[in-house]
């Protein structure tokens, strides 16, 4: 801000207010009025807001920074720099003409000045202060706002109502607009600084009316564009700041600013060079910075004559007041000279920058240089006014290449140089600089005479360090620093040969360095050549030292390579023993025939290196001799020999394989112990005194419920012995000697003959290589035969099929796995590679696909496919078969009306289509009894009529709660009602879909009934097919090297999935099936941590379980179909409109007899 604005600011301040004064209205200020007491009031609660921190006087008039006015006691003005507080919510000093607060720590929103619309100096500048500009929308008396580097916000348009705004700054501010919108009728405008904010447009509203008093204008990094000519009009403009901006035009349109000072271009698409021009304009301009433009600035050709013909009787000079000139960047392009020279006769240039801007050649003779006297004569020795006040030349990054005197201010003056690729000096420059004391920046420079530099270094008045203290490890050099403020330089580009060496590893002379080549080294600074390595040894590039130098074989010892002691000679090299797993006592032992640790085996006889061998057993298997453990032989010895049988892993002798017998009678005799068990149970029950009736009546349920248990039990069994696999190479199957013989239950052909030992009674391998094809196929080939049984029977291939699948599925798809399974890794886990074998058949190769080894792959991978595809396909076709035959049962439902406690009436409503009347009755009954099994209990008489089913109590009893019912326990009594109306839509349907097996002529229906009928609804057959698959994915994943982490995830899902669904018929049997799941990942992280004991209880947990479930013999579902079937039986009666008397009562153990 100039001084003649600033003055006119005050002046226009108080001669507006002593204007709007009336005399005839002052107050009388000896007498406080109300008013007064009011307005001190205001301000005393404004200013503690403002945090005001001095002490209030009696006067508010007389606070610091407070101005009344001079004929009432209104306050109009308000400054405080130092009040760190907040601006009040609202301000009711409605006569506030001027506020000027400048703390940093100052607080609040614009807004609370919507209600001082007199106000025309506001001051806020570096505060916290935010809020929006349209609060001052429909304020005219603003003569300044200093609002820069604050929080404020809005639209530049907000204030065009402030035709009197004289001075504006808002830079570093958020607000936003058109430029043009803003300064439409902005007459009286003399300051306006908007850097840094949003505002765009372009220069048209700086043109006519507006055009004479603009001083300042300042529009640093906005969207601003246009024409640097569309400026000319500002007359009165003495800075101008456009940095950053899409402004274009001629840096020649500066000399039509007659008043201009300073100037800020840089980052513009400014362009042009000095003229002719130039002479005589710009005569006040002191600063100009063209950073980053496209200004090239020097003059060239004439222009370059004119500008630099120079005179003693006509010093004519361009810029003369020129302080500051930034060129950094710009496209100069031209010699030193054409830059340097038409500037020479500036007596005020302080700092000229021009680093990267193509500056190149000889700099001009600045201080003696050429100049003509007013007698014409030619001066050779005369020092232009530059050289005389110039502080900074800064021509770094540029490529100068003659440097002939100092041209700056002795004592405090820069000369930068910095990575000029090569410059000479002229005689004894360096020596002036460091007596005058001007810094000289030569750094990233190369030198083209060293010789004085040499010569100051002898006599001392350079100095180094000491150390070689700069490391280059690209370039492979180090050198000293020289130590000095005056003469700044990078001594690899100063005096390379005589301030750098070589590092080590590098060879070469000064800072000119090449790597050590391979097989050589340098272990010293300065090498010129480096040193070779001794014979029989190798170094990669660069080494430092002798020890880099790696012998062929063995170790270096006193400059020649041999073997150490514990080693041996493997082609050509001395490798430890124990890293090839040999055991090498004495020196010079090949590898070829040194012995195996223990452990260990080689794949190969004369091979040069052993391999961990497998678990269990591995220390008897491979004692650590050239031979095989005894009964062990093959890779890795892995296979058995003739007198020895395998069985997991091991091999047995054959005189021990009485024991398997032992143990397989006691697996019997512990079958018997269960079946007697049962039968005490029974006599004890029966002892309790309970009808004959009753006795078969539980008995018939319990026999039932056995038949859908029992294959949950061995299915668990199977998968039980199936995670076995997981401890083979852990401590457990050690501890558990009744998991060989529970294997016997997947009644597979291996399992069977490793019962009976059958490898001792005939040719060993051949009888693994039958069991091992044969396990897999024979569940296939028993499949196979069935649908010759439809030719008996309708059905009957498709029921024996399924029970075929339910006893043999597990052992089958198991027996599949271990035949496709390879051992492609040796105990430490490394690649077996060609050695590779088959876990089943250790003597095969996995890569062998001729011969037995195609049959092997052909009976695994056709199995696979039937385990895997196309029995699931098969157990899909069934779902799906059920789902269209059975779909009329789902298209009713029965409607309960005006039911009571004791009596109901069911009618069947029809989602679709019409009931056909034969079907109707049986449909009634199987509603009835549902109904009856969910909601009622005692006796009951059920009596049919014509379209509907009644049922009327005769001696109805309570229905007993269901603790284990956890859903009708959380439940309120609405919900409970709603839940057993569910169950009982869900068995009425349950007891439809039998009704309809037991008509279906379909062959797959007819051999499936079994099947179906153990789930709740046929619908849930799907669950077979999961639990076939969940079969399929364990059998998978035993082999795989994170297969605990599978089993547990696939049981603990299963057994949340079956508990969820609830699929069977039984509870009993979800509740077992699911439990067994559970039971399963426990068996999983008993084999994985060698926890024998948590394996026999995760076995014995689930037939526990089992027993437990023998005091709750009966169900709903069981219930309904016992009394569908009595009503059935009564159906000619009920026709005839005869009522049946039946008793719903649940079957259960009693502890007191039946009367």
């Amino acid at each position: 801000m100039g001084p003649f604005s600033v003055a006119l600011q005050w002046m226009l301040l108080y001669s507006s207010a002593a204007l709007r004064d009336d005399p005839s209205e002052h107050l009388n200020l000896d007498e406080p009025s109300d008013e007064c007491e009011e307005e001190a009031k205001l301000l005393q609660q404004m200013m503690l807001d403002l945090g005001f921190k001095g002490p209030m006087t009696k006067d508010h008039c007389d606070l610091p920074g407070i101005t009344c006015s001079p004929h009432s006691c209104k306050v109009e003005t308000i400054r405080c720099t130092t009040c760190a507080g907040h601006l009040p919510d609202y301000i009711r000093l409605k006569g506030l003409e001027e506020v000027t607060l400048t703390s940093p720590e100052m607080t609040g929103d614009i807004k609370a000045f919507a209600a001082t619309p007199d106000l025309k100096i506001l001051d806020l500048h570096g505060t916290k202060v935010t809020g929006d500009l349209e609060v001052f929308q429909n304020f005219t008396s603003f003569l300044t706002m200093q609002l820069h580097d604050t929080g404020i916000v809005g639209d530049i348009k907000s204030l065009t109502e402030a035709i009197w705004l004289q001075f504006l700054d808002l830079e570093n501010t958020k607000i936003h607009g058109d430029l043009n919108v803003f300064c439409k009728d902005m007459q009286r405008l003399v300051q306006l600084n908007l850097g840094n904010t949003r505002i765009s447009g372009d220069f048209t509203g700086f043109q006519g009316k507006m055009a004479g008093g603009l001083e300042l204008l300042g529009l640093a990094n906005t969207g601003v564009t246009g024409q640097l000519s569309d400026l000319v009009a500002l007359k009165q403009l003495w800075k101008l700041n456009l940095r950053g901006t899409a402004v274009t035009g001629n840096l020649v349109d500066i000399t039509k600013f007659y008043r201009i000072q300073q100037v800020d271009l840089s980052f513009t698409r400014v362009v042009g060079q000095l003229t002719a021009d130039w002479k005589g304009c710009c005569r006040l301009l002191r600063s100009l910075r063209l950073q980053n433009s496209s200004v090239q600035f020097a003059p060239v050709g004439k222009d370059f004559g004119d500008l630099t013909t120079f005179s003693m009787a006509f010093p004519e000079v361009i810029l003369p007041n020129l302080r500051y000139l930034d060129l950094t960047n710009c496209p100069v392009n031209s010699p030193a000279k054409n830059l340097l020279l038409p500037l020479a006769m500036c007596k005020r240039l302080t700092f000229l920058m021009a680093s990267g801007s193509g500056v190149f050649g000889a700099m001009p003779q600045l201080k003696e240089g050429i100049i003509y006297a007013s007698d014409g004569r030619r001066r050779d020795d005369f020092t232009f006014p530059m050289a005389t006040r110039l502080l900074l030349l800064d021509l770094s990054y540029n490529n100068v290449s003659w440097l002939s005197d100092l041209p700056v201010l002795t004592g405090a003056g820069r000369m930068l140089f910095r990575e000029n690729h090569q410059i000479k000096l002229s005689p004894g420059l360096l020596a002036r600089a460091l007596e005058k004391h001007i810094i000289l920046d030569l750094r990233g420079t190369k030198l083209s005479n060293e010789e004085e530099a040499l010569q100051l270094l002898q006599e001392g008045q350079l100095q180094t360090t000491d150390m070689y203290a700069y490391r280059d490890e690209i370039a492979g050099y180090t050198c000293k620093d020289v130590v000095s403020t005056i003469i700044q330089v990078t001594s690899s580009r100063f005096l390379p040969e005589t301030l750098c060496k070589c590092l080590p590893g590098w060879h070469g002379h000064g800072a000119t360095c090449q790597v050590c080549p391979a097989n050589k080294f340098s272990d010293e600074m300065g090498l010129g050549t480096c040193k070779s390595c001794p014979a029989n040894s190798t170094a990669p590039e660069g080494s430092t030292k002798l020890a880099h130098c790696k012998c062929q074989f063995g170790d270096l010892h006193d400059g020649a390579c041999s073997c150490d002691k514990h080693q041996t000679l493997r082609d050509g090299n001395c490798i430890l023993c124990s890293k090839l797993h040999l055991q090498c006592p004495v020196e010079g032992i090949p590898a070829s025939t040194a012995k195996p640790e223990v452990g260990h085996a080689r794949l190969e006889p004369k091979t040069q290196e052993a391999r961990k061998c497998l678990p269990p057993d591995t220390s008897q298997r491979c004692p650590g001799s050239h031979d095989c453990g005894s009964g062990y032989n093959g890779t890795l010895c892995t296979s058995c020999t003739d007198g020895f049988w395998a069985k997991q892993g091991r091999c047995k002798p054959c005189s021990k394989a009485s024991s398997a017998r032992v143990w397989f009678l006691a697996l019997l005799g512990g079958v018997a112990l269960i079946v007697a068990a049962v039968l005490v149970y029974r006599r004890y029950w029966h002892s309790r005194g309970h009808s004959v009736s009753e006795r078969a009546s539980v008995e018939s349920l319990l026999r039932k419920r056995m038949v859908m248990q029992a294959p949950v039990l061995l299915q668990m069994v199977q998968l039980w012995a199936v995670l076995g696999s997981l401890g083979q190479r852990g401590r457990a199957r050690e501890a558990l000697p009744e998991l060989s013989y529970l294997e016997a239950l997947q009644l597979t052909i291996g399992d069977v003959q490793n019962s009976f030992n059958a490898q001792c009674k005939l040719d060993g391998e051949t009888v693994r290589m039958l069991a091992a094809l044969g396990s897999p196929l024979l569940p296939l080939l028993l499949l196979l035969c069935c649908p010759m049984l439809e030719l008996c029977r309708p059905g009957l291939g498709v029921n024996v099929a399924l029970k075929t699948l339910t006893v043999l599925f597990i052992g089958g798809a198991f027996s599949t796995a271990e035949l496709l399974s390879c051992q492609f890794e040796d105990g430490d886990g490394e690649s077996l590679g060609d050695f590779a074998f088959r876990t089943a058949l250790p003597h095969l190769r996995c890569y062998d696909r001729t011969g037995i080894g195609f049959w092997v792959d052909a009976a695994g991978y056709s199995s696979a496919l039937a385990y895997g595809v196309l029995i699931p396909l098969f157990l899909v076709g069934l779902m799906v078969r059920q789902y269209f035959a059975l779909q009329e049962a789902r298209l009713f439902y029965a409607s309960a009306e005006g039911g009571t406690p004791q009596h109901v009436t069911l009618r069947l409503q029809t989602l679709h289509g019409q009931l056909p009347e034969e079907a109707l009755p049986k449909r009634l009954l199987a509603a009835v009894a549902a109904h009856m099994a969910v909601h009622c209990r005692g006796k009951w008489l059920v009596q049919l009529q014509d379209g509907y089913i009644s049922a009327t109590s005769s001696g109805g009893e309570e229905i007993p709660a269901d603790h284990l019912d956890l859903m009708k326990v959380v439940a309120d009594a609405k919900t409970s009602r709603n839940i057993d109306v569910l169950r009982s839509r869900r068995v009425a349907e349950m007891l439809t879909e039998r009704i309809m097996l037991e008509e279906a002529k379909d062959r797959w229906l007819i051999g499936s009934q079994a099947l179906l009928c153990k789930y709740m609804l046929c619908q849930d057959v799907w669950m077979h097919l999961v639990m076939k698959l969940f079969a399929v994915a364990l059998v998978s994943c035993v082999s795989m090297s994170d297969a605990w982490k599978w089993a547990i995830a696939f049981s603990l899902g299963m057994a949340v999935l079956v508990g969820a669904c609830q699929p069977y018929m039984w509870p009993q049997v979800s509740q077992l099936q699911s439990f067994s799941y559970l039971c399963l990942a426990l068996t999983s992280v008993a084999f994985i941590y060698d926890w024998p004991w948590l394996a026999r209880v995760a076995l014995m947990a689930p037939v526990i379980l089992l027993f437990w479930q023998v005091r709750e013999p009966d169900c709903r579902a069981a219930l309904a179909e016992r009394l569908y079937q009595e009503l059935e039986s009564e159906l000619p009666k009920l026709q005839r409109g005869e009522a049946h008397e039946v008793i719903v009562q649940k079957l259960r153990f009693s502890r007191e007899a039946v009367p």
